[in-house]
């Protein structure tokens, strides 16, 4: 049985998570089932152990060269009974891996009841955030062993696996090799992943002990060029991915995770070359000279976590000479929105303070969000927010008559001399990733909220005039 170098940093990491590949042919899939054996035969098998491999649809199970075929040719030799009613490999020890499958998140509830050890997720980019956590909540062992998530992907921006990956990329989407299997530590509070570099602990009200809130991650990318059996088992595999279209080629050769399957974008990809900025670099209150700090809100009621639009929340610093952003996004419902706002603004780099403009897209729905931001500052006066709107400051209502695809062409002149710097972080990557794939063909640009919601901050002190007009006409 032969294993790449790639697939036994996979099978050897202590993560609690663990995502895989990030490319095609990085042998992700052989390396999930492998991964499974560990206490289901041999010297660590384990009689109780339960361990569960998940693909979107049933036909991704059953159909040639699929996950069933596949498991029987590497758990059949090692004595494991394949059976079709049940969809589940029995070792002889007594130990069980199962083949599942969830295409809507309403079938959660029936595995609402279930106990897995270990959790693989083939393709993990199909599913959505809250499956996830939901399945990895059933995780609990019977045999002592520690419960663990081992997931594959192809680079996918607009899945939720994004935002966990993006520290290991470069600003142009392509894995750090030296980041390679590093482990960050995060927790998640009210559906938001909180990043740690060192695992927290916290006393246990039950226990009065000192127990880990936290779980371990790591991303091991994996290409074509890694899996040297692959490329021996069939030499014409590369020749056939190098046929695919320029960004597909990125994609699934290179394993980018900013390249998109659609072509004609708006702008070159050298605009959007060596604008990343860390922290340190972000301007500094009190050593910027003339600044404006905008600050814009693009809701979305987010009817689907997995396919529905990003809210987005920007913040655009204009200096004498460039312009910086910081973005939150993602798919999140209507009261989350207007948390994350206030949270938005209390961030050191950009806490809101007087002179700054804040404002947010009026429609019927946005109205509703404009309700409910006042509500909470009423309710949290010592946020930074609170007290901006309690001053008098007004909450901008942003009405722009202008088509979506339009109004985000008016970013073209700075994008083009290349003064936008973004903020390295989740969201400005996202950001900076929706402005490299943005094409303007209504339709077809889905995701696009981020520079709808920058134009708006550029737009700001337009609207802000607009809004004296209308309070002066009465």
């Amino acid at each position: 049985m032969q294993i790449s170098q790639k697939q036994y940093e996979l099978l050897s990491s202590p993560a609690d998570w663990v995502l895989f590949g990030g490319a095609a042919g990085g042998g992700k899939s052989y390396a999930l089932m492998l991964d499974m054996l560990r206490h289901a035969q041999g010297p660590h098998g384990q009689r109780l152990f339960r361990g569960a491999i998940f693909r979107q649809t049933f036909p991704q199970l059953s159909q040639s060269g699929g996950l069933i075929d596949q498991t029987k040719s590497i758990y059949g030799p090692l004595g494991a009974v394949f059976n079709h009613t049940s969809n589940e490999h029995r070792f002889p020890v007594g130990a069980k891996i199962s083949l599942n499958t969830l295409d809507q998140p309403k079938k959660l509830q029936g595995y609402l009841g279930a106990q897995f050890d270990a959790l693989a997720i083939d393709e993990a980019n199909q599913f959505d955030a809250k499956s996830v956590l939901f399945l990895w909540g059933r995780c609990r062992s019977q045999c002592g062993i520690r419960p663990t998530l081992r997931m594959s992907s192809n680079p996918d921006h607009d899945s939720w696996l994004f935002p966990l990956v993006s520290w290991y990329l470069d600003e142009d989407g392509y894995p750090v090799r030296e980041r390679s299997g590093l482990i960050r530590h995060f927790r998640v509070v009210d559906e938001v992943f909180e990043w740690y570099d060192e695992a927290q602990y916290e006393l246990s009200e039950e226990t009065g002990e000192r127990e880990c809130v936290t779980n371990s991650f790591t991303f091991i990318p994996s290409k074509l060029s890694d899996n040297e059996a692959l490329q021996k088992s069939d030499p014409t595999y590369r020749r056939r991915l190098m046929q695919l279209s320029e960004q597909d080629r990125e994609r699934y050769l290179e394993g980018c995770w900013l390249a998109s399957s659609r072509t004609g974008q708006e702008w070159p990809r050298e605009c959007f070359q060596d604008v990343m900025v860390s922290p340190d670099e972000w301007p500094v209150e009190g050593h910027v000279g003339e600044s404006v700090r905008m600050f814009a809100v693009d809701p979305s009621k987010g009817r689907s976590e997995k396919t529905g639009d990003y809210s987005a929340i920007v913040c655009l610093m204009q200096t004498q000479e460039l312009k910086f952003v910081d973005a939150d996004m993602c798919r999140r419902p209507p009261g989350q929105i207007v948390e994350d706002l206030f949270r938005f603004c209390e961030d050191p780099l950009h806490r809101v303070r007087s002179g700054d403009l804040v404002g947010m897209e009026a429609t019927a729905f946005q109205e509703v969000m404009r309700d409910l931001v006042y509500q909470y500052a009423a309710d949290h006066r010592e946020m930074a927010l609170s007290q901006w709107l309690l001053a008098g400051n007004p909450l901008i209502p942003v009405k722009d008559m202008l088509k979506k695809e339009m109004r985000i062409r008016r970013l073209d002149g700075p994008i083009r001399r290349r003064e936008f710097r973004f903020l390295d972080t989740p969201g400005g990557r996202l950001l900076l990733s929706q402005l490299r794939n943005f094409d303007g063909i209504p339709g077809r640009g889905k995701h696009d909220d981020g520079p709808d919601a920058l134009d708006q901050a550029q737009q700001m002190p337009l609207h802000l005039q607009r809004y004296y007009d209308d309070m002066r006409k009465g």
